[in-house]
C-alpha cells in the first residue's frame, strides 16, 4: 500500500512539474520603444520580409514590444499587432529632425569691395573677364565692378531693393525687391530694359548650395524669371551664375581674389 502511494505521488509530481516550471519561467516583459528607421516601415502579419503588410508605421512612432522572435519583434501600435525587424527599434526616444527654415533675405547681397571677381562667360556673356570691385563714393550702399575705367557695372542695395546697372548710366539690368522669401513672388522693376515696368519673378530658393570654380556657396538666392531664365545670388558676392531658359550657363563666377 505504501509502495502504491509512493508511486502515485511520483506520478503526480511528474504531471505537475512542467506546469510548475512554466509558471516560474520569467515571462518577456512588455516594453515601450520607438521606430528608428530611415524611412517609414511596414507592420507585417508574420516575421518575414515577404509577409503580408498590415499597416505603415511612421518614423519615431511609439510602440509596445510584446515579444521577440530572432531578428523580429512582435509589437502593438494603435490597436494593430504584428511584426517588424528589431533593428528598427530603439528604447530611447529619437530626436525628430526638423529641417532648418530657409532664410529670408533682406540685405547682404552686395559683393565685397577690394576684391577681383572673374566671370566665365563674362557678365556680358562673352569671354572670361575680371572685374575689380570698389565702393562707389557717389551712391550710398553701392559697389562697382569695373572692367576698365568707366566700363563696368554697379550694384546698389537699400532696405527695399537689390539692383544692378551699367556704371555711369541710368540703365538697370534688374531691380529686385526685398525681402526675398523662398517660394514667394517679388518684383523686378527693370527686367532687361530701362523702364519702370514691374515684372513678377519667383524666389525659387534662398537656401540652395551651389558649387562653382570659385567655391561652394550656401544659402544662394535663386530668382526665376517668367521666360525660365534664372539668376543666382550669394551673400557678399552678388551674381554667381546666370542661366537661360534652356538651363545653359550664360554667366558664372569662376574666381575671387
Amino acid at each position: 500500500m505504501k509502495k502504491l502511494s509512493l508511486f502515485m505521488l511520483i506520478i503526480l509530481l511528474m504531471l505537475l512539474m512542467p506546469f510548475s516550471l512554466l509558471q516560474t519561467q520569467p515571462a518577456h516583459a512588455e516594453s515601450t520603444q520607438f521606430i528608428n528607421a530611415e524611412e517609414n516601415t511596414f507592420l507585417r502579419d508574420a516575421p518575414s520580409p515577404s509577409a503580408k503588410k498590415l499597416t505603415l508605421l511612421e518614423k519615431f512612432s511609439k510602440v509596445t514590444v510584446l515579444s521577440k522572435e530572432g531578428q523580429w519583434s512582435y509589437i502593438k501600435h494603435n490597436g494593430n499587432k504584428g511584426y517588424i525587424l528589431s533593428k528598427t527599434l530603439t528604447k530611447q526616444e529619437p530626436k525628430k529632425y526638423e529641417p532648418k527654415k530657409a532664410p529670408v533675405i533682406t540685405n547682404g547681397l552686395l559683393p565685397k569691395a577690394n576684391r577681383s571677381y572673374t566671370y566665365e562667360p563674362s557678365l556680358e556673356g562673352g569671354a572670361k573677364t575680371t572685374y575689380k570691385a570698389a565702393v562707389n563714393p557717389d551712391i550710398r550702399n553701392s559697389v562697382s565692378l569695373m572692367e576698365e575705367e568707366f566700363i563696368g557695372y554697379t550694384y546698389i542695395e537699400n532696405e527695399n531693393s537689390f539692383e544692378l546697372g551699367v556704371a555711369y548710366s541710368d540703365v538697370f539690368f534688374f531691380s529686385l525687391s526685398y525681402p526675398m522669401k523662398e517660394k514667394s513672388t517679388i518684383y523686378d522693376t527693370d527686367y532687361g530694359i530701362e523702364s519702370d515696368t514691374k515684372t513678377e519673378v519667383t524666389v525659387e530658393s534662398t537656401s540652395t548650395t551651389l558649387k562653382t570654380k570659385a567655391g561652394t556657396f550656401k544659402n544662394v538666392v535663386v530668382i526665376k524669371y517668367p521666360n525660365g531664365s534664372k539668376l543666382y545670388l550669394a551673400k557678399d558676392y552678388g551674381i554667381i551664375r546666370v542661366t537661360n531658359f534652356e538651363g545653359e550657363i550664360t554667366t558664372e563666377l569662376v574666381s575671387v581674389k
